[in-house]
């Protein structure tokens, strides 16, 4: 190769990658779009309203969360799973993610193959509350009541194979009772009819049942985590109330559609990781039950794979099946 040749491939290639540079430097470009599987009010929306103003003020683009319910959170899966591959849609993945493929006979999409983890934002226990007009104060008082109830008493989750519909049941299991399951296209319209006395029981979380609890509107008697939340540390645990070894925890992570650069899936997650290590925004979560993990999407890889496998036996089991 002569001299001219060899300037001009080298100048070619400085070329490209400036031209790349300029292309990972330049994302984001436009908003980005967090889209959520469930109604505005529920965990998952106030969660990801907690931290996308923080996000997109990192980024220099705003972040737009888009409600998306339906369907167990397959309308809003779907959605971004065919989304171009570039960054600037994202979905907030929750446990139903890692579920709807026991409970549906057939998914328009693969929950693996079809997305790209971009960051573990975090999980938060379940807090079990009941409407105040029934006539038990623990767990136990409650149990004793819904094995002798005729009709059974009904519990409202916000849509079949979301973690309030597999938290009650893993419990109705152990508890060794049955309940007529009400299911909501999302948190907020079931936390409406609670409050309203359309039925008795539901398994929620602190960022969206504790300014009821709080009022006396609603009944906690239980968390379902391990060990008592430090945010109430005089609630005592299912575990603790006669099931040893209970636990189950809402968990959230931003996915992506697979294809998804690498530039714009590093920019994102470290922009999700900076804005979950704020004080503020920690304190806000801390509040709210949210333990922050903030992590890279290996860790949320690693658990959808386990809750992949650990959903089909207990779907099976409670007889869940969505079509």
């Amino acid at each position: 190769m002569g001299m001219t040749n060899r300037v001009s491939a080298l100048c070619s290639v400085a070329i490209l990658v400036a031209s790349a540079s300029a292309v990972a430097a330049s994302f984001p470009e436009k908003p980005v779009h967090l889209v959520v599987p469930f109604p505005p009010g529920g965990t998952t929306d106030v969660v990801a309203r907690r931290i996308s103003k923080r996000v997109g003020e990192i980024l220099g683009q705003p972040v737009v969360i888009e409600n998306k319910g339906g369907a167990g959170g397959t309308i809003a899966t779907l959605m971004v799973a065919k989304s171009p591959p570039d960054g600037y849609t994202l979905l907030m993945a929750t446990n139903s993610h890692t579920a709807n493929p026991a409970i549906y006979k057939s998914l328009p999409f693969d929950t693996v193959k079809d997305f790209r983890s971009v960051v573990m934002i975090g999980d938060t226990p379940g807090l079990v509350v009941i409407h105040p007009s029934v006539p038990a104060n623990t767990l136990q008082e409650f149990v004793a009541l819904a094995k002798v109830s005729n009709p059974p008493l009904v519990y409202g989750t916000a849509g079949a194979g979301t973690f309030p519909h597999l938290a009650t049941e893993l419990f109705l299991d152990r508890a060794e009772i049955q309940m007529t399951h009400l299911p909501y296209k999302g948190a907020g319209p079931a936390m409406v009819d609670l409050l309203g006395g359309v039925y008795q029981f539901k398994v929620d979380a602190l960022p969206t049942a504790g300014q009821f609890i709080k009022s006396g509107k609603l009944k906690v008697l239980a968390a379902t985590s391990l060990e008592r939340m430090p945010q109430m540390p005089d609630l005592p645990t299912v575990a603790e109330q006669g099931y040893p070894g209970f636990e189950t925890a809402f968990w959230m992570a931003v996915l992506a559609p697979a294809g998804t650069p690498d530039d714009a899936v590093n920019t994102i997650e470290k922009a999700f990781v900076k804005a979950l290590q704020d004080p503020e925004i920690k304190q806000q979560l801390f509040v709210d039950g949210f333990r922050v993990i903030a992590k890279p999407g290996s860790t949320a890889d690693e658990l959808i794979a386990r809750e992949l496998k650990q959903w089909p036996p207990i779907v099976k089991k409670a007889g869940i099946l969505a079509n």
